[in-house]
């Protein structure tokens, strides 16, 4: 496996993540949306976006968002969003890599458990999730509100 690096994604990244954005949505990109969303996420300690990175470019990433919660202790969760990874660089522990990342800024947190959704069609992604020791137990519901394109 080449030598990944694990940082924190920025406004330099934009066009690496706008290629794998698209990839995985397969949506085009909004280069000035992206733009002016990502300062608004780098700049909100709640957010984590993390980028693997051979070299100087963005192969992969994964983003965890932190959220408060009113039940029992009142301890935060984290919801993961927009798990990807480019697919000259999958089946090398890059997911992984990633995805431990967002479980250690869910720790410093205090979170109490992580959540996200995976499309249903998307069973190699299940079967990585499982083998991390993440559970399909719960039903996962979403409602687009609006077209992504």
């Amino acid at each position: 496996m080449t030598t990944i690096k694990l940082r924190e994604a920025n406004t330099q990244d934009l066009q690496d993540l706008s290629k794998l954005f698209e990839e995985l949505m397969e949506v085009p990109s909004n280069i000035e949306a992206m733009e002016r969303t990502l300062a608004k996420i780098t700049a909100d300690p709640h957010y984590f976006l993390a980028a693997a990175c051979d070299g100087d470019q963005v192969i992969g990433t994964a983003m965890g968002i932190e959220c408060y919660d009113l039940v029992g202790q009142c301890h935060p969760f984290l919801l993961v969003e927009n798990v990807v990874v480019s697919p000259n660089y999958r089946g090398q522990g890059i997911g992984k890599l990633l995805m431990q990342r967002l479980e250690q800024f869910a720790e410093e947190r205090g979170c109490s458990y992580i959540i996200f959704v995976s499309s249903g069609y998307r069973e190699k992604a299940h079967q990585f999730y499982r083998s991390l020791g993440y559970s399909s137990d719960n039903q996962g519901f979403k409602k687009q509100l609006r077209d992504l394109g």
